[in-house]
């Protein structure tokens, strides 16, 4: 018996014809449901692929803590697979599942899927190698995340970009806006760098919905986007072949385009 993790990707469209082999040989199928949103994705298309498995739309609670050793247990009878959005060991929190299952010599295999991470670069235009560490900007309650324009500030030290990924607390319904991260980001700069320099805002990435719009941070907040995931990536000063993409993928403004070197001139 086998304990699979089966990446969704971004979208419904996105499913492998390795991910539906597996779903269709499954006994029970858990579900996912709150590390990201799949676009257009249901519950009833796996249904469909295997009708005979158990289905379960899992919470947080179900795959952590104490539920974990319950999926175990099962997986040593049963072949289940736990779906999850994206790639399934990218941001998502179910490494513990995989290390418990295996140290009890559980079979696991992952099937991959589409993920944020090369999605933002592929679709944008701007080099992957040129991505330094990305971060998830949380809604600013308990605390403000001052971790995350630290982040900003090590890699724009170092002429790289940030992926910065917006917070998804999908069980109370609720999914940062762009619009919103930009406001919070703009409080945390204390150095006022962001306020200068150029960012990429990307909705229903990797979709038939995708937006992406280019521009000076703070106008990241003037457009329209398609709805959440939404993303931001912060860009260190681009590459002319970066900079072609961003103006004709991204729409950035030829005003901003045509004083790039003053505007990276002196951020620190």
């Amino acid at each position: 018996m086998t304990l699979y993790f089966v990446g969704l990707g971004l979208s419904s469209g996105h499913l492998t014809l390795e991910a539906r082999d597996v779903i269709d040989e499954a006994d029970k199928i858990i579900i996912d449901t709150y590390t990201s949103i799949v676009h257009g994705f249901t519950p009833e298309q796996i249904t469909i692929l295997n009708p005979r498995a158990e289905l379960v739309l899992a919470r947080r609670k179900d795959l952590e803590g104490r539920s974990i050793k319950g999926i175990i247990e099962e997986a040593k009878r049963k072949n289940i697979v736990i779906l999850v959005p994206g790639d399934p060991f990218i941001a998502t929190t179910h490494d513990a599942i995989r290390i418990e299952a295996l140290e009890q010599g559980v079979t696991v295999k992952t099937i991959h899927g589409i993920s944020i991470y090369s999605v933002a670069a592929s679709a944008t235009g701007l080099q992957i190698y040129r991505f330094g560490k990305t971060v998830t900007l949380v809604y600013p309650e308990a605390f403000k995340p001052y971790s995350t324009i630290e982040t900003i500030y090590e890699n724009l030290t170092r002429n790289l970009h940030t992926l910065v990924l917006l917070d998804l607390k999908l069980e109370e319904n609720k999914a940062m806006r762009i619009a919103e991260a930009v406001d919070v980001l703009l409080e945390l700069d204390e150095k006022g760098i962001l306020s200068k320099i150029i960012a990429v805002g990307l909705s229903r990435a990797g979709t038939a919905q995708q937006v992406i719009h280019a521009d000076i941070f703070p106008g990241l907040k003037k457009y329209d986007y398609a709805g959440p995931p939404e993303s931001i990536i912060i860009v260190a000063k681009p590459h002319p072949m970066e900079l072609g993409a961003l103006k004709l993928i991204g729409g950035l403004p030829d005003t901003v385009i045509n004083k790039i070197d003053y505007i990276y001139s002196k951020l620190f």
